[in-house]
């Protein structure tokens, strides 16, 4: 599934707790159930609908973290037969969009610098072109805003639709 999303809940534990020692009831996986608008629909979704997800919460923990009303452009795997999915390379298939949804965030760009012990998110700062800066020769200037359009369309491109 690749779509540009809305979040609308994120972290909800699932899985049944007991009190007593604190542990997953036995036969239940721990996991994290996650909803989406989809705003832009790219493969295996349709624009406008409700999706929710059900992410392993060990996944979840090494991933950046999502928030009620953030932008994000995803790339899923299928369902697993447990019924859980993730982002294809973890955070590498978690692009964060600005405010509108409709353009990469600089967020997306820097995160790496924010967050210095998560992982980096290498896939969110090739996609964005770089121009060489014209005070400076050979130097490379802020990257370039990209649109989730222009992603649909090179994706949509590469997979032969």
């Amino acid at each position: 599934m690749i779509f540009a999303g809305t979040v609308l809940s994120a972290a909800n534990q699932t899985g049944t707790q007991t009190a007593a020692t604190e542990r997953l009831a036995p036969g239940t996986t721990p996991a994290v159930q996650l909803s989406f608008h989809v705003d832009e629909a790219i493969a295996g979704v349709d624009r406008g609908q409700i999706l929710t997800i059900h992410e392993w919460a060990g996944a979840w923990s090494r991933q950046r973290p999502m928030s009620k009303g953030q932008h994000f452009l995803l790339f899923l795997y299928p369902p697993s037969r447990l019924g859980l999915t993730s982002p294809v390379g973890g955070s590498l298939g978690q692009v964060a969009l600005d405010a509108s949804g409709q353009n990469v965030s600089n967020l997306a760009r820097n995160w790496d610098a924010q967050a210095p012990d998560a992982p980096q998110p290498a896939a969110a700062t090739a996609i964005a072109p770089r121009k060489e800066s014209r005070s400076q020769p050979g130097a490379l200037a802020e990257a370039a805003s990209v649109s989730v359009v222009q992603l649909a369309r090179a994706i949509r491109g590469a997979r032969g639709e």
